[in-house]
Formats: C-alpha cells, sequence, structure tokens
C-alpha cells in the first residue's frame, strides 16, 4: 500500500536534496517531554535534577543553546513539530478539546504528518505517549501515517493505573475525564500495570528490538512532567533533600523520563544501530513555574508566553555516525527543523504545496554550510494578542497584548530591559517580517481548551458518542437525502418482533452442525441474541431412507438460531445497516445477508454483509455477492479479509460491537466494515443467464449463527456462544 501511495505521489512530489554520501535511510527518534523548564536538565546546568542519561544525547552530539518551540503550549506546539509548518498556517492555534465527535477538532487531514511522509519512503512509524491532535477516530495516531500507537489521546493523563477506570473514551463526561481513561494500543483499550513514565519507555525499547533491522521512526512523546504530580516511590526517593513537595514530586517525575532515555539509547547501542540514528530531544513549551515548580532559569516568563520562557527550550540531539559530539551550538533553531532534518537526510519527498518552515540542521552542524539556519524565527497566539519576531540577536515582543517591547538577546536573556533608543532599521525590519509573515496565516479553525462552555454551548452532545462495548443508545444518524424506512432496535426484552421476523427451523445449509431453534434468538438489555448451546437435539425429520442429509442425520450436538425477514420486509436499494458484536470462537460461522424474493438460489441472488469463518484454518471475514442459474456453476463476487487485518491494530475488536453497511444502488452493491470499503459488486455483471439481474429486485434479510462447516471445528470451543445484534436499519432515498 505505502509502495502504490508513494508511485501515485511521485510526479507531485519533490525531493528534499541530501548529499550524496546519505544513501542509507537513518531512524529517527524524538523525545518529547512535557512542560520541562529550561533549567532543569544537567546539559543546561541543573545541578538539583541531575539527568545523566538525557546529558548523553547532548554529549554525544550537540546542544542547542537557542533552541525553540513554535507554540509556547502543547497541542500547537506539536502540530507545528510533527508537520514541519508553522501551525497558524492550517489553523491549529488552540489546545485542542477532548472532543471525541469533533472532526475538526485537530490536525487538519489536509495536513501530512512525518510519519505520512517517511511511511512513503519505507519506514515503520510508532507514536508512543501523548497524542493530542485530535481524539476523533479519523485523527488518530493511525489514521495520521503512524504504524502503531501506545497512549493517550488528550492533552494529558494520570500515571497511576489504578486511576485510569474509563474503559473507553465514550465513557467520559468531562473534558478532564480523559485523564481516566485506558491507555491504547493502536485502535485498542488495554490493560496496563506500570506507572506512565516507564510503560512508554518500555513500548519505546521493545519498539526499537522490533525495528532494528529496518529503518523507523519513534516519537516517544512523554507525558512527564506535566500535571497531574505523581510519582512513584522509586524517584521520589531520589530527591529526599528536596524539601518542597512539589518540586521534589517534578523532580522525581524527570528523573522518570531520564531513566527512560537512558533505556533507549542502551537498546540502542545494544543492536548496533546508534550511529545511524538521529535522536532528538525537546520540550513541548516552557516550563510552567507556577504550576509544576519547574524552572525556566535566566529566561523571562513561563508556559503560554512568548517571553523567552514559554517558547526556547532544552534541545539536543546525537547523531553519532554524522555530527560530532560534544558540540553548542549558538544559532537559533526550532522544532519545525527536525521534520526538515528528517526528510532531507532520508532523502524523502514531501508535497511541494505544503512547503516546510523548517531547515535541515546537518549542513550547520558539520560546517558544511555557514551562517545560520533561520534569519528570522516567528511566533503568534491569536487569542492572547500576543506576537513575538526574532531575527539574530534582537526580538519584539508584544506578550498578552500589553505592549510592544524590543530586546536585544545576546546582552539581555531575561528581557527585563527593552531598547528604547536607536535601532530603527532593527524595528523597521522586525515589523515587516512579522506582518509579512502574519498575512500567510489564517486564523483559528475550532474553538480551545479556553473556550470550553462556549463550545458545550455549541455542541451540547460532544461527549455522546457511542461505547463500542454497548448497544447503541443514540438515535440514527440517517445520511443526508435519505429516509429510514425500516429498522429493528431490539430494545424489548423477549422474542424478537414477530411481524419482522420468522425464524429457520432445524438443519439447513452447507452440512453446518447446528439445529436452529426459535428458543435460541432473544432480545435482552437492547440486543438481540442469538445464542449457539452445545446440546443433543433430535432431529424431527429424521429419515434413515432419505437422501437428503438434512433428513439422514438423527441427531445434533449443537443448536443456534437463523432469523429472516422473508414475506414480512423486503427492499430494493438504499442503505443497510446492522451493528453486531459477532463471536470468534473456532466453530462459530456467524452471517449477515440477504435473499432475491424471486427463483431458488443462487438464481435469486445472495448479499453477504459479513461472513465470519476459518479459510485453511485461518479466520476470515467475508462481503460476497453470488449469483446464477446454470446448475452447478455459481458466481461470486467475492472479497476475503484475514481477520488479523482488524485485530491486529485492535486486538479488543471481538469484544466491540461494528457496523456493517450495504450501500445498493442500480449500478453497484458496497460493502463496509466500519466505514472501510471490503467490496464493490458491478451489476452490470451480474447477469444469469437468461439476462435477470438478481440484484434488480427485492430482497429481504437474514441473520444467522451457525456452527461447523466452514466455521471449523468446534469440539474443543465452550459453550454457550453468543452473537449479538444491536441494530438493523435500512434508509432508502427521499
Amino acid at each position: 500500500m505505502k509502495n502504490l501511495i508513494c508511485y501515485m505521489l511521485g510526479v507531485l512530489l519533490l525531493p528534499i536534496h541530501a548529499s550524496s554520501q546519505n544513501a542509507s535511510k537513518p531512524n529517527v527518534i524524538i523525545i518529547l517531554v512535557d512542560d520541562l523548564g529550561y533549567n532543569d536538565v544537567g546539559f543546561n546546568g541543573s545541578i538539583e535534577i541531575p539527568t545523566p542519561q538525557i546529558d548523553r544525547i547532548a554529549k554525544n552530539g550537540v546542544k542547542f543553546t537557542e533552541g525553540y518551540v513554535s507554540y509556547a503550549v502543547c497541542g500547537p506546539s506539536r502540530a507545528g513539530l510533527i508537520t514541519g509548518r508553522y501551525q497558524q498556517r492550517f489553523g491549529f492555534e488552540r489546545n485542542p478539546l477532548l472532543a471525541p465527535n469533533d472532526p475538526n477538532m485537530g490536525l487538519p487531514l489536509s495536513e501530512e504528518t512525518l510519519a505520512t511522509v517517511l511511511g512513503r519512503n519505507g519506514y515503520t512509524n510508532m507514536a508512543i505517549g501523548k497524542w493530542h491532535l485530535g481524539a476523533h477516530k479519523s485523527l488518530y495516531p493511525l489514521k495520521r501515517g503512524f504504524d502503531e500507537f501506545y497512549g493517550f489521546l488528550g492533552g494529558g493523563h494520570d500515571y497511576f493505573p489504578e486511576k485510569w477506570v474509563l474503559n473507553d473514551i465514550s465513557e467520559i463526561t468531562h473534558q478532564w475525564d480523559g485523564y481516566k481513561t485506558k491507555l491504547m494500543r493502536d485502535n485498542a483499550r488495554v490493560e496496563e500495570s506500570e506507572y506512565l513514565t516507564d510503560a512508554l519507555s518500555r513500548e519505546a525499547v521493545d519498539f526499537i528490538d522490533r525495528n532494528s533491522k529496518q529503518p523507523f521512526f519513534l516519537y516517544l512523546a512523554y507525558n512527564a512532567p506535566h500535571t497531574p504530580m505523581h510519582a512513584t516511590q522509586k524517584y521520589l526517593n531520589r530527591f529526599s533533600h528536596i524539601e518542597n513537595e512539589k518540586r521534589r514530586t517534578y523532580a522525581a517525575m524527570v528523573s522518570a523520563v531520564d531513566d527512560g532515555v537512558g533505556l533507549v539509547l542502551n537498546k540502542l547501542e545494544e543492536k548496533g544501530i546508534s550511529n545511524n540514528t538521529m535522536v532528538f530531544f525537546l520540550s513541548d513549551n516552557g516550563g510552567p513555574e507556577r504550576a509544576n515548580a519547574s524552572d525556566n532559569g535566566p529566561l523571562r516568563g513561563q508556559k503560554s508566553d512568548v517571553f523567552e520562557g514559554g517558547i526556547r527550550v532544552p534541545f539536543a540531539m546525537q547523531w553519532p555516525g554524522k555530527i560530532s559530539p560534544g558540540q553548542i551550538y549558538k544559532n537559533q533553531v526550532i522544532s519545525l527543523d527536525i521534520f526538515a532534518t528528517a526528510v532531507a537526510r532520508s532523502n524523502t519527498e514531501v508535497n511541494p504545496e505544503k512547503p516546510l518552515d523548517g531547515v535541515d540542521l546537518i549542513p550547520y552542524l558539520t560546517g558544511r554550510q555557514e551562517g545560520k539556519p533561520h534569519h528570522v524565527l516567528y511566533w503568534r497566539k491569536f487569542d492572547d494578542h500576543s506576537h513575538a519576531v526574532r531575527i539574530d540577536d534582537y526580538k519584539m515582543v508584544n506578550n498578552k497584548g500589553k505592549g510592544v517591547a524590543l530586546f536585544n538577546l545576546a546582552k539581555d536573556i531575561g528581557e527585563q530591559n527593552p531598547v528604547v533608543n536607536g535601532n530603527k532599521k532593527i524595528r523597521q525590519a522586525l515589523i515587516r517580517e512579522s506582518s509579512a509573515w502574519e498575512s500567510t496565516l489564517i486564523d483559528p479553525i475550532f474553538l480551545g481548551l479556553m473556550h470550553g462552555e462556549k463550545y458545550d454551548s455549541i455542541y451540547p452532545a460532544r461527549y455522546k458518542i457511542i461505547n463500542p462495548f454497548k448497544p447503541d443508545d443514540i438515535e440514527p444518524a440517517i445520511p443526508e437525502g435519505y429516509k429510514l424506512v425500516w429498522q429493528d432496535e431490539f430494545n424489548v426484552n423477549g422474542k424478537p418482533d414477530s411481524s419482522y421476523w420468522s425464524y429457520e427451523y432445524g438443519f439447513t445449509r452447507n452440512r453446518e452442525l447446528q439445529y436452529y431453534l426459535p428458543d435460541n434468538a432473544n432480545c435482552q438489555n437492547g440486543v438481540l441474541v442469538l445464542e449457539g448451546k452445545r446440546e443433543r437435539k433430535k432431529n424431527e425429520q429424521y429419515d434413515p431412507e432419505s437422501k437428503d442429509w438434512r433428513r439422514q442425520w438423527q441427531y445434533a450436538d449443537y443448536t443456534a438460531a437463523s432469523i429472516t425477514t422473508k414475506r414480512k420486509f423486503n427492499f430494493q436499494y438504499g442503505i443497510m445497516e446492522v451493528r453486531a458484536k459477532i463471536d470468534t470462537a473456532m466453530g462459530m460461522w456467524p452471517a449477515i445477508w440477504t435473499l432475491g424474493t424471486t427463483l431458488p438460489w443462487p438464481a435469486n441472488g445472495e448479499i453477504d454483509l459479513m461472513e465470519f469463518y476459518r479459510k485453511n484454518g485461518k479466520p476470515v471475514i467475508l462481503a460476497n455477492a453470488a449469483w446464477g442459474d446454470v446448475p452447478g456453476k455459481v458466481v461470486w463476487d467475492s472479497e476475503i479479509v484475514p481477520y488479523e487485518h482488524f485485530s491486529k491494530k485492535e486486538i479488543d475488536w471481538y469484544k466491540k460491537f461494528h457496523v456493517w453497511k450495504m450501500d445498493w444502488t442500480q449500478e453497484r452493491i458496497r460493502l463496509y466494515l466500519d466505514d472501510e470499503l471490503l467490496n464493490e459488486v458491478d451489476l452490470s455483471k451480474t447477469l444469469n443467464s437468461d439476462g435477470f439481474n438478481p440484484f434488480q429486485q427485492q430482497h429481504y434479510i437474514l441473520l444467522n449463527l451457525a456452527i461447523g462447516s466452514n466455521g471449523d471445528d468446534p469440539s474443543n470451543t465452550t459453550f454457550p456462544r453468543r452473537y449479538e445484534v444491536d441494530y438493523v436499519r435500512v434508509y432508502q432515498r427521499k
């Protein structure tokens, strides 16, 4: 798939050229910490909090004394880092709210992440830790170029597993509930027992271990030392001499990160790939000194300010195979440069319609290129009316709309003494550059963290999403241009509605092992349960002289259920949706399908929205159509998808409800699973030999749980089994 995408986009993409000596693809690791103070790492002079492992990066490579981020708070800073572009260019200028219903609350789909770009060049990519780039499913990490994810979606998280009491984001009712959700592995929720920072470090080491023989990108975004102030006794014991409790806990949280960084660096060396791996370390913004007791040292201001304390951060990198160790680089660099450096050194193509704002730093660090990477750097905080621009040593600041001041940072790193007289040319240049840059920006495209009440008033159903583990309790979302013509929500306990459904009885098809009984179909707690049981049942049609296997078998060892709308509800064309939790145990063969109302099978036409069974012993999910009226020659249009395609990235897939959908028109049938197109059937090619098209007649619906046959051998499976159907809905055009 990646090769196909690369081929399709090749003519539209231009490379950022790297020198010919960089033919191999270096690994890329970004270690991003959250709310770390400028003065809280050893390589910036910290004595109170030793960070020997983080300092290894600076010793092995370079520390940037004037390293900046593109924004003074978490979310926008991350959006700039992961795209290599000033985030104001695409309207990401606020900390996004936790809004799982809103596909616009996060990184726009129009922007490419570093993972997407490197993925086109054969990289395997993993995001670990804090995401904060959108909580809608369309914005999840695996939708944004990452192959793996382990972490959480929102802007922060509790650190102790016992506090993670919410099973899924569908259970949140408040912005801060995101801190209490279980962690995600890929698209699934998992049980975790370790302290958050330690768990993230463990996953990073494991990823490197598994991918050391191929190029990879690891985005390791620690939550620490962001609030809440949580540390284990193991780390607290290292700082018993610090009297201030908050500062002591902060130091412990930083120390936990330091240990994790050491594990990452050690694994690179163990695998012999350190020399071919770029490792970047930085904070997403300056320390919020009052909130977490961080220390920005000589810098004025803190997180949220466009003074140096909000945007100048601890910043170091190593690439032992390419850059000399022990460097101190004193020219300005910015987090946007990481993207540009990574793609240049891997000779990866970027989209020229999305020009990068960063610069490849390697020529400056190796001495191949003189001068400074940046003539000018910019900052803007739309809601605060904050602006800053820096040219060489001069920086013009208007922090939170309190007035413009000019500083010479070479003489006044603390921005305490505004330059009052002279430097008219500098002032004019700064104003001119800032004005020109801001003319290329757009206003924020979503309301942010500071607008929670306003957002809630506009979107009162902000948190109202379907719990994937429970029946749907939300009104049907009727597709535009359609009307709901038939539905069963199975909300009444007892038997299925007899005006909608009838039952198949006894042995039926494919030499399956189950005997269908109405007793095995019941509505319970908002779902239809088709139950499979291991029980002996006498065949009421038993006839040892019959040539029909359905009558030859005297007993069945299993019972199950199959219900159908035959002679009760038929439809032709439209959208059919079924939400169900299928049983994936050995021997089970659940299905959702339709049959035409005239002619015998297969001349009547069969549409399989879903069949789950085993092919050559491997579980698969099918999306099919079948037709034909020549004896023994059934025509199939089948798409067979390995179950692993779904379960690999969602290990709890079998525990969840999923939506199967058929979009049926006169021209074609499209079959979807959770909005992923599995099969498209061209109805101009589905003619029987007499010219009759069985998919241009009315069909009725069947839901059944078969046992055995293509479901394979159930003899070692525990019973009873449950196939649960939440609803069946049919929409047709108005």
